[in-house]
């Protein structure tokens, strides 16, 4: 068999693999172009704690979430996200149930052939499942639209531009900017550095910005985990960790 016979003859076999690889989304503060494929299901697991404090105040706070994501097309995903929250606050009793289920509708309303440069519209609303009076969740649905769009700085190195505006019930609304980078050692292995900023609400003395470093690990083509530790540079934040595992099939 000639090289060209053999080439066309593994094509199908390449072609399956690729297929295969999860699409997961690796940052934590803003949406790469990581999309499931038409009717592919994607569920995860994630742990995520932030220590925050305000005057003499410390609220530690964790959150065990599992989501689902659904691709409707190929480039619309649906998500689905189930928060079990534990609150610690100084000077009060802990307190612990189901927070506020969010949904959020994903639509790469355009990429580049190459998949990057990106443009991703996006919209998540919160159901006001949470007990509002132990602080778990809010009385009335929170509403998030935003754009993010990612670009190649080179052929290993990612970055991602996230805005978003969120409409608070019960407090000023906020505007949300996510900015990642993504350096990709290997096919398997990515390190990240993230930004967060969140626009001061009432009560806040200043608005919130959050540095974040972390990896992405796939263990198979479906299987990726990935871990995040970063403080807030500014704002109430100390500490905000995130550990995250994910499967596609």
């Amino acid at each position: 068999m000639s090289h060209t016979k053999f080439l066309i003859a593994l094509l199908p076999i390449g072609l399956f693999l690729s297929s295969a690889r999860a699409d997961s989304m690796r940052p934590i503060f803003s949406l790469e172009n990581q999309f499931p494929r038409w009717e592919q299901f994607e569920v995860g697991l994630s742990y995520q704690a932030i220590e925050r404090e305000n005057g003499f105040i410390q609220d530690d706070r964790q959150t065990y979430s599992a989501y689902v994501r659904y691709g409707i097309l190929e480039d619309f995903a649906v998500k689905l996200e189930v928060p079990f929250v534990n609150r610690d606050l100084s000077f009060a009793d802990s307190e612990s149930g189901i927070g506020d289920l969010a949904v959020e509708f994903q639509l790469r309303a355009w990429e580049d052939i190459f998949g990057y440069p990106y443009f991703i519209p996006y919209v998540r609303a919160t159901i006001p499942t949470g007990d509002e009076d132990k602080g778990l969740g809010t009385e009335d649905s929170v509403v998030e639209a935003g754009l993010a769009y990612g670009d190649n700085i080179s052929d290993d190195f990612q970055w991602v531009l996230d805005f978003g505006y969120r409409v608070n019930p019960d407090f000023d609304n906020q505007l949300i900017i996510g900015n990642s980078y993504i350096y990709n050692v290997s096919n398997e292995f990515a390190l990240l550095v993230e930004f967060l900023y969140e626009e001061e609400i009432e009560g806040d003395d200043e608005s919130l910005v959050v540095m974040s470093g972390g990896f992405s690990y796939y263990w198979s083509p479906q299987l990726r985990m990935g871990a995040h530790i970063g403080g807030g540079i500014t704002g109430s934040v100390d500490v905000w960790s995130q550990v995250s595992l994910d499967y596609s099939f």
